[in-house]
């Protein structure tokens, strides 16, 4: 399925998180701290890329990283289906993601 810049089957959820960018999310980035619980800044501590992107999301959260405590953390690198699901209820499967690279910060 070819990806159309312009709009995305899946609505917001899964397209790329690069400022002006439509294309289908086909790489999740996670910013993982070392003993951090779940808060309320867990979407800031993630991003959904598409090939295009993937450099500089991770650039994004790796400067996010920095700029904060300075605490030890990593940069998780998944790669997911084009788009992910678009049954958002359905839990993911052992295929649904990928790890690709984990990047000390």
């Amino acid at each position: 399925m070819p990806s159309d810049p312009a709009r995305s089957p899946f609505g917001d959820r899964h397209v790329c998180s690069a400022p002006g960018c439509r294309r289908p999310s086909c790489f999740q980035v996670r910013l993982e701290t070392v003993g951090a619980a779940p808060g309320p800044d867990a979407a800031s501590r993630a991003g959904d890329s598409c090939g295009t992107h993937l450099a500089d999301v991770v650039q994004a959260l790796a400067q996010r990283c920095r700029g904060d405590s300075g605490e030890t953390a990593q940069i998780v690198v998944y790669a997911t289906p084009e788009g992910r699901h678009a049954d958002g209820n359905r839990p993911p499967g052992p295929f649904d993601r990928l790890t690709l690279g984990v990047i000390p910060i």
